[in-house]
């Protein structure tokens, strides 16, 4: 009798164990099957991030030049014409000739920024009295909140295509974004300058 309890005994140990050998290798082969699945997941994802992204200015670019043709596509689902392309500092390159994008420089350096995030109306401002650069050019709100400077490496440019129209009436994209390395937050704007 003692003998069938210690055999029943050691027959359940042996189909428990088993049983977790079994259910461990389930487990083991769920987790890399995951993984696989999530590792070619993942690039198509951020892929069609990417492409919604490219889209999105597309139409903002549009909406700002007036392209009505280009926005109903858009909205339409049926546009299959030129994306713009991301620029190093990350903003977007133009699809059309008279549209020019330039970063706002000096944005994190002014306060109250975060009532301005989104699509900001503002004006292209000449500040000759300025003490480090009296070519400087100052993008403010509608409001004639102060958001920072066009570059001063653009500033000619820019007297250029405003000619004598100053102040130059445009569109800011005003963003909050995270350093992916160290979690800092800041700001980066953009200026849509349309021309003639």
């Amino acid at each position: 009798m003692v003998l069938l309890i210690f055999f029943g005994i050691v027959v359940v140990f042996m189909v428990f164990m088993v049983m977790n050998v079994k259910n461990n290798t389930n487990e083991e082969t769920q987790r890399e099957l995951d993984a696989k699945l999530a590792g070619e997941a993942i690039p198509d994802l951020i892929e069609e991030v990417e492409l919604m992204t490219r889209k999105c200015q597309t139409l903002i670019q549009a909406e700002i030049v007036g392209d009505i043709k280009t926005i109903d596509a858009i909205n339409d689902n049926s546009y299959n014409g030129p994306l713009p392309e991301k620029r190093d500092d990350g903003g977007f390159l133009s699809i059309y000739e008279n549209l020019r994008i330039l970063k706002i420089a000096g944005i994190n350096y002014r306060q109250g920024i975060n009532r301005y995030l989104g699509r900001v109306e503002c004006a292209l401002v000449p500040e000759p009295q300025n003490e480090y650069d009296s070519n400087a050019i100052k993008v403010v709100a509608s409001d004639r909140h102060h958001l920072g400077y066009i570059p001063s490496d653009m500033t000619d440019l820019v007297r250029s295509m405003a000619g004598e129209e100053f102040p130059m009436r445009c569109t800011c994209f005003i963003d909050k974004v995270e350093d992916e390395f160290d979690g800092h937050k800041f700001f980066v704007g953009y200026v849509y300058i349309k021309h003639r």
